[in-house]
């Protein structure tokens, strides 16, 4: 069965559910023109526009062939928390009752507003399983869709704007799931937010991060040059990696390596590489040395990341002094290295703490205001 046939197979298509591609074969099989598919697609992806009735410059006739085979579903609200760093954790409920979840940060200097950044989730829970990560424990549910993703970058602007009176200024792919697992959605996202008139930052301000899906490392190098990448490494040892992160099994250093050289020798840019550091495991001088090894020649900087405690997980957070011993080796060998610090901890909007669940929020001590900490998601 031909992929034109399936697009009518089950109707009212949701045009918040499908992909760019498939757009372009829906509006040939409704015979409708670019023109009209043009006016729609502006509609729905810069205006937001929720209902066929409500979009713009449409004739009668091509109005009544769009309320009979499409619909337009968007995400609502569900809550938005504030924690007492000023973080927003957004939860947005989608068309099936899940939940996703957005967390939003602003940062501050000298008493000004710097940076308001948002990190959106790509995915329904998290094929991976990495055992330090509350999303991985939920296990994988589904992808997010093109609609889902743009959703939330909506409403995180919305959010900046009503409780901030500013802007977005930065983008992250680092919410709940492996962003390039749903790449394709991910990829018509990016598409979408190239336009000026589309929600989100522009390209050099978005962040990809992933656990080292190399194949889509060097897709994203081709599709998205601009957009920036961050590659969750968390150890220089294949064994103590795999440990920790399953997916390892599959995922070698030296090709996240070899990917890394393809990105930056495609685009020019400087990836990201992600650090958790966990208390005696990973956090002592050896393990920098060898992360040093690893990246020697490699134009990358390091993140490194404070663990956020999850229920469930034996993992510990390093104590300061190691984080600060750790980056101290890194920059030693002359990489930049920056730390994340917690943010939004309190209302479990934390690196690793994100996990779509009904009510019940915990409250523990955030450590995001220690001296030195750059904070980002």
């Amino acid at each position: 069965m031909t992929s034109r046939h399936h697009l009518l197979q089950n109707l009212p298509i949701d045009l918040n559910r499908i992909s760019l591609s498939d757009w372009n074969e829906l509006f040939d099989l409704l015979g409708l023109g670019s023109e009209t598919k043009r006016k729609v697609y502006e509609g729905i992806f810069h205006q937001a526009v929720t209902c066929v009735d409500d979009l713009p410059g449409l004739s009668g006739e091509e109005r009544q062939t769009l309320r009979e085979k499409v619909v337009i579903q968007s995400p609502v609200r569900d809550r938005l928390l504030q924690s007492r760093d000023r973080s927003f954790k957004l939860t947005l409920r989608l068309h099936d009752g899940r939940l996703a979840e957005t967390v939003l940060i602003q940062e501050w200097e000298n008493s000004r507003l710097r940076k308001c950044s948002a990190s959106i989730s790509s995915q329904i829970g998290c094929f991976f399983g990495c055992s330090f990560c509350a999303t991985g424990q939920m296990g994988f549910h589904r992808n997010l869709t093109t609609g889902e993703l743009l959703a939330q970058v909506r409403e995180a602007e919305r959010i900046a704007k009503e409780e901030l009176n500013t802007r977005l200024t930065h983008l992250y792919f680092m919410g709940m799931g492996e962003p390039m697992h749903n790449y394709r959605a991910m990829s018509d996202v990016l598409t979408i937010m190239r336009d000026e008139a589309a929600p989100g930052p522009p390209p050099d301000k978005i962040t990809v991060s992933t656990v080292g899906l190399y194949r889509q490392i060097r897709m994203l190098a081709i599709d998205h040059p601009k957009v920036r990448l961050a590659v969750s490494v968390h150890s220089a040892n294949q064994d103590m990696r795999y440990s920790i992160m399953p997916i390892s099994a599959r995922l070698s250093l030296p090709e996240i390596r070899d990917a890394l050289v393809y990105h930056n020798r495609r685009t020019g840019n400087t990836a990201t590489i992600q650090y958790l550091l966990l208390g005696n495991f990973n956090d002592r001088a050896d393990d920098a040395e060898k992360l040093v090894s690893w990246l020697n020649g490699l134009p990358a900087a390091v993140t490194l990341i404070a663990y956020n405690n999850i229920p469930g997980s034996p993992a510990v957070r390093s104590d300061i002094a190691k984080i600060k011993s750790f980056q101290n080796i890194l920059q030693n060998a002359k990489i930049p290295t920056d730390i994340r610090w917690c943010y939004g901890e309190d209302i479990d909007a934390g690196c690793g703490q994100l996990q779509s669940k009904p009510g019940g929020d915990r409250t523990s001590v955030s450590i995001r205001h220690h001296s030195g900490a750059v904070a980002t998601h």
